[in-house]
């Protein structure tokens, strides 16, 4: 396993010490510490038997689902991989039957309005206590980054109650520190002159943000950054460090996982997953069969003693690899690492598939480029437009941007063909509101997804 960029393997307060998330893993299964593999795994069957039979007892759609299987068949986590896999249109046609409690006990309702082939919105319910650990989850997992003299900014929509964003400042604040949140993150100037004021030591944000940020403010006293809710490419975190001459750390996590998923420690060599409340495998995407820890392929969870909506082998279409090794900070709880993002991408007319990490490597080690947007339109043949976002006179950029993609197999091969053209390639002053969520390739080809827009310019959370 190689471990990502940051090198230091001493915390916020100058000694090295055993992950946070392994602690709060530890208090919240009443397991002694040191934390041991054995006894970790010992408890998370019993929370899964607990779980499986929770579910068929009071969701409606798990008593179908599962109706073939009881939790007495449960001998071993292994046993897992003999149940059904969950599906994302699955979750959306099931509706309010994947509910284990009565709406009175439903504290938020997470709407995600993703595009699929029955066009209905994704709605995630969560019960007061299931909000609660995830601030468990937060305070913890910033505790890698920060002390209590650190003061915080947070790039994320913080203004809904029960937001991300609102959770994260929540977390930070019940620990005694300062913390800030700042939405939307346009324009950055703006957002540098919060950080100098404030005397902000550590940023959390989505990765191209806070890269925009760094370049805009410079050196300030910035030690560290958490990169969230989307793929972080190499490149970005290189180019931020460089840049603010701080530490970055990358937190993986979804809203089906709880809004927290797992965070890197000071080893950087993967995120500790808060397995408490997950449980996580990683599967072949083309056959549904799991495969051996460091391999990589799709994540699936199965969330442990959620109240409201648990998913119970839930694909989210993320690909990563896992490890259950000890980790070098002595952590045992399991890692996530070469976290991808999105698995597949958009097909193009030879047939291959183009991926948004697969542009991000290669478009962000551009100097002075800050963020982009592709989209696929339909015309005479296939064309790829790219708008993107850049500092200062960026002299070049564009016959750099061309080179890029020109670079990329799947896309030389169709130019070669004939069947896709590339152009325009502009500069816009600012991205569009509805470019603050994830980054997609908008594929607005009657082939392709027609729904994609109206997705992304609808989308009512951002997942951290």
């Amino acid at each position: 396993m190689s471990a990502a960029a940051g090198k230091s393997l001493v915390g916020p307060t100058g000694a090295t010490s055993v992950t946070p998330v392994d602690e709060l893993t530890a208090r919240q299964f009443s397991l002694a510490t040191p934390l041991t593999r054995q006894a970790l795994e010992r408890v998370q069957l019993q929370v899964l038997q607990a779980t499986i039979a929770g579910a068929v007892k009071h969701s409606p759609f798990y008593r179908t689902h599962l109706s073939s299987l009881t939790p007495a068949t449960f001998t071993s986590l292994e046993d897992l991989q003999n149940l059904p896999l969950l599906d994302a249109d699955q979750v959306r046609a099931a509706g309010e039957s994947l509910l284990c409690v009565s709406r009175s006990r439903v504290a938020r309702v997470v709407t995600l309005q993703t595009s699929g082939s029955t066009g209905l919105p994704k709605r995630l319910a969560f019960s007061a206590a299931d909000l609660e650990r995830t601030l468990a989850f937060f305070r913890h997992g910033m505790q890698v980054l920060v002390s209590s003299a650190d003061r915080v900014l947070v790039l994320l929509p913080w203004e809904l109650p029960d937001s991300v964003g609102d959770l994260l400042l929540r977390a930070l604040r019940r620990d005694g520190l300062y913390a800030i949140g700042h939405w939307p993150p346009y324009p950055f100037r703006a957002a540098a002159e919060l950080l100098r004021r404030d005397r902000i030591t550590c940023a959390v944000g989505l990765p191209q943000h806070l890269l925009a940020l760094a370049t805009v403010a410079g050196p300030t006293r910035l030690r560290s950054v958490l990169l969230c809710s989307d793929y972080a490419a190499p490149s970005v975190r290189r180019r931020i460090e460089l840049l603010a001459g701080c530490a970055t750390f990358l937190h993986y996590g979804t809203t089906e996982s709880g809004l927290g998923g797992g965070v890197e420690c000071y080893c950087h060599d993967g995120c500790h997953l808060r397995e408490a409340d997950l449980l996580v495998e990683i599967i072949d995407p083309d056959n549904g069969r799991p495969v051996a820890d460091g391999h990589y392929g799709e994540i699936v969870l199965t969330t442990l003693g959620r109240q409201a909506m648990p998913l119970i082998r839930y694909r989210t279409g993320d690909g990563a690899r896992l490890s259950r090794e000890t980790c070098r900070c002595g952590g045992v709880t399991a890692r996530l690492y070469d976290i991808s993002g999105r698995l597949g991408g958009v097909t193009l007319a030879d047939g291959t598939a183009l991926s948004s990490c697969e542009l991000d490597d290669l478009l962000f080690d551009i100097p002075d480029l800050l963020d982009y947007r592709i989209t696929l339109e339909a015309a005479s043949r296939d064309r790829l437009r790219l708008d993107y976002l850049a500092h200062g006179p960026a002299a070049g950029i564009e016959k750099r941007i061309v080179a890029c993609l020109q670079a990329i197999p799947a896309i030389q091969r169709s130019c070669d063909a004939g069947s896709l053209s590339l152009g325009p390639i502009q500069r816009v002053p600012e991205m569009t509101a509805h470019h603050t969520v994830k980054r997609t390739i908008l594929d607005l080809r009657p082939s392709g997804d027609s729904h994609a827009l109206t997705a992304v310019q609808n989308r009512t959370e951002l997942e951290i």
